[in-house]
């Protein structure tokens, strides 16, 4: 088996602090989280190249880059509650769990939360609630969150996840238009009594996350 941890610091180095990732606890754990055990033997070569990585049924291991500094955005906290959407073999939910009290990973795919498990069990990551049912939903029964993100752009952020923010809750996600190949990075915040605010931080080339695509229209 090959040896990645320089390549994991590399990463760290040469790709996550330059852009502007600061909280030393974030860094020493993408130093850390192995990103090649999540990742298929063909594909565990590209595992830190500061791209997006197809994992097959419209998921993604998102750039290194991006997601750290979205991780960062949200400010995790050790009593938070996390909702991790389309978490894929499960990587996120990894990185996550070691900054949280606990993180609901939302997977519909079986194949993939059986690779995701087999992972988090041998990595010895016991802070995951699994569900599996469509991402559209959300997890409502396991919120309220403190921590919502998505692994993939979204074309919009559906009410009913967004409903599912704790006050104080922060919300992270790749908005991007129809059309457009960059996508906004945004954090919402909710504010308490059903109010929000949201701000864009910087540009992603995320790509979509299967379910959330812009809704296709008929004109004449």
């Amino acid at each position: 088996m090959s040896d990645y941890s320089q390549a994991r610091t590399n990463m760290v180095d040469s790709q996550i602090h330059p852009n502007g990732v600061t909280m030393p606890a974030l860094l020493q754990i993408f130093e850390s989280v192995p990103r090649e055990v999540f990742l298929p033997d063909n594909l565990q070569s590209v595992a830190y190249n500061d791209e997006d990585i197809a994992l097959g049924e419209g998921r993604f291991m998102l750039e290194p880059s991006v997601h750290a500094r979205m991780i960062q955005a949200a400010q995790p906290q050790p009593g938070d509650i996390a909702l991790d959407i389309g978490c894929g073999t499960g990587y996120s939910t990894a990185v996550l769990s070691t900054m949280v009290s606990t993180v609901v990973a939302l997977e519909s795919s079986d194949k993939l939360l059986t690779q995701a498990r087999a992972h988090w069990t041998a990595m010895g990551v016991c802070n995951v609630v699994m569900i599996d049912h469509a991402l559209k939903k959300g997890a409502p029964e396991q919120g309220p969150y403190n921590i919502i993100m998505f692994n993939g752009a979204v074309a919009q952020v559906p009410r009913d996840i967004v409903s599912q923010l704790a006050p104080d809750g922060r919300l992270i996600a790749v908005v991007k238009k129809p059309g457009n190949t960059m996508g906004e990075v945004t954090v919402a915040r909710h504010l308490g009594e059903g109010r929000f605010a949201s701000h864009s931080l910087f540009n992603a080339a995320t790509p979509y996350l299967k379910g959330f695509e812009p809704t296709k229209s008929f004109s004449f």
